[in-house]
């Protein structure tokens, strides 16, 4: 920018005060801004708004609440692709999600594929044959958060009916710990002892999504010898303080008669759970868990180190935080 130029500009905006240049040119990319005092300088791009680079579809902290949810028909699939009690790796029991070595079968049928790690000649667990679905997205309507439905089922195993996995991501924004009820409705029907339905938590052991190294499960709720439409789980969960983390609702399809089905899996009450201005649905997790590609999660020792995959991954995908 030359003198001449400068000295026009005092004259179209009535300044007084030369403008003072920089000595030096700047970087590719770079642009001219002043400081407001006659100082010229080199400034980068920034975006006030970091969310906007992340290119979250939905805003966050805006009451929002959403969950991806996967259904597996275990012994209820036609002709092929059934499973019963072993899972793709051990006994797999639906109460005890929070446990190994139900917990890296849970997240991995969760995430929509039980044999993710093991090759193509396997089942995939986290799908049937029936046009059902794996991790869908799912977002809340007034107090609830999923569905209850009656369906048919052209086989009929009472003993080892289908799963419902969902899970809820949910941030605690503030600095100090927020303690939160959970709420959910879930079907079961108890015959073989590896049903029952479960409300169970994953924490990590940093705030910060890109240091995690472990996680730890607890279980806020089961329903285990009581077969039932609607199994009451609830409790009380301390967040803690910059922490985000994952409300897992595992649930068994309940027998009614020959070929029908119930399906219940909502978590319910979501004024109460998230009545803290400080608790959020963490968007940039829930997007994480429905896009992103886990190949961390293998069958192999505790799920306490593997699921911290989750959390780094959301890093790398959406942003640190």
């Amino acid at each position: 920018m030359s003198k001449i130029i400068v000295d026009q500009i005092q004259k179209l905006t009535g300044g007084s005060t030369a403008f003072n240049l920089p000595a030096t040119d700047g970087t590719a990319g770079q642009y001219m801004k002043t400081d407001g005092s006659a100082n010229l300088g080199w400034s980068s791009m920034t975006n006030p708004n970091p969310t906007l680079i992340t290119a979250l579809p939905v805003p966050e902290n805006l009451g929002m609440i959403g969950s991806i949810v996967t259904r597996t028909d275990r012994q209820n699939s036609y002709s092929t692709g059934d499973w019963t009690s072993s899972s793709s790796w051990t006994t797999y029991t639906n109460y005890q999600i929070h446990l190994d070595n139900s917990a890296i079968q849970f997240m991995n049928m969760a995430l929509g594929d039980g044999y993710a790690m093991t090759g193509t000649s396997q089942i995939m667990q986290g799908g049937d044959s029936e046009h059902q679905f794996a991790r869908t997205l799912q977002f809340s309507n007034g107090s609830r958060l999923g569905y209850s439905r009656d369906f048919f089922h052209y086989d009929n195993a009472q003993d080892y009916a289908g799963h419902s996995f969902r899970i809820m991501p949910i941030r605690n924004t503030t600095n100090a710990a927020i303690t939160v009820t959970l709420a959910a409705y879930a079907s079961n029907y108890w015959s073989s002892g590896y049903e029952g339905a479960q409300l169970a938590v994953f924490a990590p052991n940093t705030s910060l999504y890109s240091t995690c190294t472990s996680v730890t499960g607890t279980s806020i709720a089961t329903v285990t010898s009581t077969s039932g439409q609607f199994n009451n789980l609830t409790g009380t969960y301390s967040v803690p303080a910059n922490t985000t983390v994952l409300v897992c609702l595992a649930s068994t399809d309940q027998y009614q008669t020959t070929y029908r089905f119930k399906d219940t899996n909502y978590f319910y009450n979501l004024g109460t759970t998230f009545t803290n201005p400080g608790i959020i649905c963490d968007m940039r997790m829930l997007y994480s868990l429905h896009t992103s590609r886990f190949t961390g999660l293998g069958y192999t020792g505790a799920f306490a180190a593997q699921f911290s995959n989750l959390w780094t991954k959301t890093a790398l995908a959406y942003g640190d935080r």
